[in-house]
This record gives structure tokens, sequence and C-alpha cells, in this order.
């Protein structure tokens, strides 16, 4: 049986990332930082996933395996593993100092931006139906 409540709260969490991430684009705040509201985004809207079909949430902040999961259920168009590699990246890449860090494009993180919003907007539609 579906946990609506718990999934909608998950959700929330991840619009909050949303609605950050777009705020931060539109005034040309720093990619970097814009993209850790991405991967953040997608992570909790994800863990959503798990928590409409009452499954322990994983604690994890590698997008793949949560992708991997979500996409037994949910069917997404225009979504590839690459595309959720790259974003998951962020989270390690960005956050810190270091030899991997990198400041995305602007264009990448338009792209990434507008990748993020359908896959919110489908798992939205998909726990809310």
């Amino acid at each position: 049986m579906p946990n609506k409540t718990y999934s909608l709260e998950w959700l929330d969490r991840s619009k909050r990332n949303l609605d950050t991430a777009l705020l931060l684009f539109n005034h040309n705040h720093y990619t970097d930082v814009i993209a850790i509201d991405i991967h953040q985004t997608l992570e909790k809207a994800f863990k959503a996933v798990y928590a409409y079909y009452g499954m322990s949430i994983p604690k994890t902040h590698s997008l793949l395996p949560l992708f991997e999961f979500v996409k037994t259920k949910i069917k997404f168009k225009g979504v590839t593993i690459d595309d959720i590699l790259i974003i998951s990246d962020y989270y390690e890449a960005d956050r810190y100092p270091g030899p991997k860090y990198f400041l995305p494009s602007i264009e990448e993180i338009t792209q990434n931006l507008d990748l993020t919003k359908r896959i919110f907007d489908s798992i939205g539609q998909h726990i809310n139906q």
C-alpha cells in the first residue's frame, strides 16, 4: 500500500531544493552552488519514491543506485544513466575544494536544471496519481 504522506514530505523537501536552484539560476549565482541544489532535488525526489512504496530510505548520496530503483517504477523519457552520473558527481566534486572541484558551465547547469525539473514533475505525477 502506497505511503503518500511520507513520500510527499520527501517531495516537499526536494521542491525546496529545486526552487532554490531556480532562484539562484535566475540571479546568475555560482553554478557550483546551483549544482548542489540540483543534486539534492533529485536525491530527495528519488527517495520520495522509496517512501511511496514503503521501502527503507537508502543512506546514500549517490544518485545512480537510487535512479536504478526509481526507473523500475517510473518511465522517464530522455533520461540516461550518463545524465544521472553527471549530476551525481556534483555532490562529490563541487562541495569541497580539491582536485575534483570544477565549476560547471552555465550551459551544463541549464541543461541539467531542465532535466531535473522534468524528473521532479514525473515523480510528482506518479505519487499524486
